[in-house]
This record gives structure tokens, C-alpha cells and sequence, in this order.
């Protein structure tokens, strides 16, 4: 059957929102095991590599021991049949989702997919803005979080915001572990710190293309495993520079008046729904998080 191997715990988006803190934060408790890879993207990316090729991301299954999958993909417009999927083979998953400032996210997105992926052509964030709504997609959480309460109840979905994750990575995972039946994490600053995804540049296009080519192989995953993380994060900063980037004030500052307008509308709009989706999630689990998200009237 699918359903067996299925995830317990997906954090399933937003890209650019502290989900590899958050993920790094999680794997230190002994009964998750956060698999080979941090986003093996089975549901999105890599379905036709087959059940048995996720399964082989984890250790076998035993009691008490928890697969996470933290692969943001799920929740990008390319893949509409990603959540369809995850729920098909996990129903009872503990999903989580993380939300950011649209706009901060969208131009956090912009520039590692222009800076450290180059996967993106557009010279500015205004250029990348007029040929599509990518990044405003992604950052759409009006659409995103009914998409994911489709196959779920609020049990089984966890919107955190942004601002309360930064403040404590490690209360929100003891929130998350609580739901999940665990005590909580361990508290390991360091290793969660180590695991923070910022955006940087390779040094060289050959170690640019070879880091993109190993990490879309099907072995990418045991590969890393037998290395180990540590060592992986070794080699990976002996390739890698900081990035030479712009502020959010600056990436705005190539948009157009009417862009501008545009996405302080969307800003406004977005902020205000998941303002009233925390209320009613803090009123429904007893939690306090929607003081860390900005007011509607804010």
C-alpha cells in the first residue's frame, strides 16, 4: 500500500520562510527521523521514482518513530497535484506550513533562484515580476492554506508564522512535538544554526553544475547519508561565496510604480487573511501566535 510509506510530519512550505531552521530543529529528537535528505520532493518532483525509492530515504520502520518530510515544493504552482498526492499516501499526517511577509519572502525566493540556483534569467525582481507571478504565487497563503485544509482538519494542520519561529525555533518544534504525542526536542542551538539555508554563489559554474546534477540523481539522497551532513556542509563551503545581494528596499526599487501598487495591495490583502487564519487557530489549540503577525489593521 501507498499509505505505508507515507510521511508523519511534512513541512510542506513556504519556501524562504525558516522551514530548513525549523526542519534542523525537529530532526534532533530521537523518534524523527528527517530521512536522507532534508526535501526529497517525492510528492512534486520525483513521483516517478517510485514508493520504494522514498521508502528507501529512512530507516526502517519501528514504533514510535516518526518520517519527516520537509520538502517546500509541495506547495509551489508547478506542482498543483503535489498535495493531492501527499494526502493519498499520508491522510493522517501532522502538516505544517510556515508564513512570512509576502513580499520579504517573494524577493527571498527571487534571489536564491537568481543568485544561488540560477534558475531564474530576470535581472531584477520588476523584470522576474512582469514575465509571471511565480514568486506572488508562492507567497499566496490565501490559497495555499485552504489548499492544505482540503484534506485535513485543524488538528492536523499547524500554520506558524514567521516572526514566532525566528524568536524560538525551538518552541515552536516543542509545539509541534507536543502534537505529534513526543517530548519535547533537545535543545541544540548550534546544529540548528549550521542548518540556516542562507543565499550565497559558487564559485565556479563547474561546481555550480555538478552541486545541480548530483543533487537531481536518484543516489544524491544515499550519497548523503553515507557522507553525513557535517561533512557535506564542509565541502559545500569551500565552493561557495557570499552572495553580493540587495536589500528588500532595493529589489523594490526596480519595480514599477504601478508593480509597487500592485504588490502593496497583495501585501495588505494576504497579511490580513492569515491574520484572521491565526486568530482562529490560536482560539482553536490554544496558542498565542497570532500576536507575532501583524494586526489587519496594521
Amino acid at each position: 500500500m501507498v499509505s505505508a510509506h507515507g510521511p508523519d510530519l511534512v513541512i510542506a512550505g513556504a519556501a524562504r520562510s525558516g522551514t530548513s531552521t525549523l526542519a534542523a530543529a525537529l530532526r534532533e529528537h530521537p523518534a524523527i527521523d528527517p530521512g536522507a535528505t532534508k526535501e526529497p520532493n517525492y510528492f512534486s518532483r520525483h513521483y516517478d521514482r517510485g514508493t520504494a525509492w522514498y521508502d528507501g530515504l529512512y530507516a526502517d520502520r519501528s514504533d514510535g518513530v516518526l518520517r519527516m518530510d520537509a520538502s517546500t515544493s509541495y506547495t509551489y504552482p508547478q506542482f498543483p497535484e503535489a498535495l493531492d498526492r501527499l494526502a493519498e499516501a499520508a491522510p493522517a499526517a501532522q502538516v505544517v506550513y510556515v508564513v512570512r511577509e509576502p513580499i520579504a519572502r517573494a524577493v527571498s525566493h527571487y534571489l536564491l533562484r537568481r543568485h544561488t540556483l540560477q534558475l531564474e534569467e530576470a535581472s531584477t525582481f520588476g523584470t522576474a515580476l512582469a514575465a509571471g507571478s511565480y514568486y506572488t504565487d508562492v507567497s499566496d497563503y490565501r490559497h495555499w492554506i485552504p489548499r492544505l485544509r482540503e484534506h485535513r482538519d485543524t488538528q492536523r494542520l499547524l500554520v506558524v508564522p514567521f516572526p514566532a519561529l525566528i524568536a524560538s525555533s525551538h518552541e515552536v518544534a516543542t509545539v509541534i512535538c507536543e502534537r505529534l504525542g513526543l517530548t519535547p526536542p533537545p535543545l541544540a542551538a548550534e546544529a540548528v544554526t549550521a542548518h540556516r539555508n542562507a543565499v550565497v554563489e559558487f564559485r565556479g559554474t563547474f561546481a555550480r553544475r555538478s552541486v545541480r546534477a548530483l543533487r537531481n540523481s536518484p543516489v544524491y539522497p544515499r550519497l548523503r547519508s553515507a557522507v553525513g551532513a557535517t561533512r557535506v556542509r564542509q565541502i559545500r563551503s569551500r565552493i561557495i561565496k557570499p552572495a553580493q545581494l540587495p536589500t528588500v528596499e532595493e529589489a523594490l526599487a526596480s519595480c514599477s510604480d504601478e508593480q509597487r501598487n500592485q504588490l502593496e495591495t497583495f501585501k495588505a490583502d494576504v497579511e490580513r487573511w492569515v491574520a484572521t487564519h491565526l486568530a482562529g487557530q490560536d482560539a482553536a489549540l490554544g496558542l498565542t501566535w497570532s500576536a507575532h503577525w501583524p494586526s489587519p489593521s496594521g
